[in-house]
């Protein structure tokens, strides 16, 4: 699974009553690849690029991202070796199990 797959997968696996009250920009910054999830008006949606203004931006390499969503790399594990930077933790907590992340 590359993260592209997993990130273009992910709106359909959100359950729309999890993201009712939600509204949020939030960028895949992968090096040579960049992605936005936005979630607004109880629907998620997967975009190539950057689009929006983001709450947070995830930086990685892309097998780091791919390797930390499959469950082969924590999360927590990732940040404290430095290969996923979060732009802003306290909300990413808010998000990381709806993005599946944990």
């Amino acid at each position: 699974m590359t993260a592209k797959d997993y990130l273009s997968a992910l709106p359909s696996k959100i359950n729309p009553d999890d993201i009712k009250d939600i509204a949020t920009v939030i960028h895949f910054d992968l090096k040579d690849e960049q992605y936005t999830i936005e979630v607004k008006d109880g629907a998620a949606s997967f975009k190539e690029g950057i689009e929006g203004d983001p709450e947070v931006v995830i930086s990685a390499k892309p097998d780091d991202f791919a390797k930390v969503a499959s469950g082969e790399t924590n999360p927590m594990m990732a940040m404290m070796m430095g290969k996923l930077k979060i732009s802003n933790p306290a909300a990413m907590m808010k998000y990381a199990k709806l993005l599946g992340l944990m």
